[in-house]
């Protein structure tokens, strides 16, 4: 059984006008001009700032990491449609808790092996509620893999290496790496930036791609001036 569907009013609404809105766009194939590119990443960022409402209890970590995702992306040589593919899947990988219970997400002790269950399944909701939505259907797949790991220890289809679509290998790097510089229910202690980029470094070949590995450090610099940034406004 689903978990029951969190504000379904605002998450449908919101849905049904990205969708209308996206229409022309996804029937020309064309690039967005610049102010009407702008006018959708704002109604995206802003769904996406309604979950993490619910997830975190603060807002801001969406577009933090959308930004570090384009950032790595771009050290990459990802252009284009490609590039903005990759950051509406960035503000939007999460969308999925949406319909996950409040209670599951803000647990502060162990959850049990149902509720992890639960919480797992947000990638696969969270891919299905972009894929209904013209100009962002093809985000699904890098929301759906997200949380896939580059040894095939991850989930929900256990891919492994260049199986996991690139976008999905950037955002776990992206992701983690917010997740553990960030206080959370259930995160209370966040790490140092220093310690966090370690913890990304000793992942790569297991858990993250060497390659975006290499990259999100490149972006992050020698003398940490982003992962600074970024901690002081977590």
């Amino acid at each position: 059984m689903l978990p029951e569907v969190f504000n379904p009013g605002v998450t449908a609404v919101s849905i049904a006008a990205l969708s209308m809105s996206g229409l022309g766009m996804y029937v020309s194939r064309v690039m967005l001009p610049a102010k009407m590119k702008r006018a959708y990443v704002k109604s995206i960022t802003a769904l996406a700032a309604a979950v993490e409402t619910k997830d975190s209890g603060t807002v801001g970590h969406a577009k933090r990491i959308a930004e570090l995702t384009v950032a790595v992306a771009q050290i990459m040589e990802i252009k284009g449609r490609e590039l903005e593919r990759i950051e509406y899947a960035a503000l939007l990988r999460d969308i999925g808790k949406s319909v996950i219970p409040q209670a599951v997400l803000a647990k502060t002790s162990p959850l049990t092996r149902s509720e992890w269950e639960v919480v797992k399944s947000h990638t696969v909701l969270g891919a299905n509620m972009v894929a209904a939505v013209p100009f962002l259907t093809d985000t699904a797949d890098y929301v759906r893999h997200h949380h896939e790991c580059w040894d095939g220890s991850g989930y929900p289809d256990n891919l492994r290496g260049e199986q996991i679509p690139l976008g999905s290998r950037i955002l776990a790097v992206t992701s983690d790496y917010d997740a553990m510089i960030s206080q959370r229910p259930y995160h209370m202690h966040p790490m140092a930036p220093h310690r966090a980029m370690e913890e990304i470094r000793a992942g790569a070949g297991i858990k993250y791609d060497p390659d975006v590995v290499e990259a999100f450090l490149k972006v992050l610099g020698e003398g940490f001036e982003l992962a600074l940034e970024l901690a002081r406004v977590a």
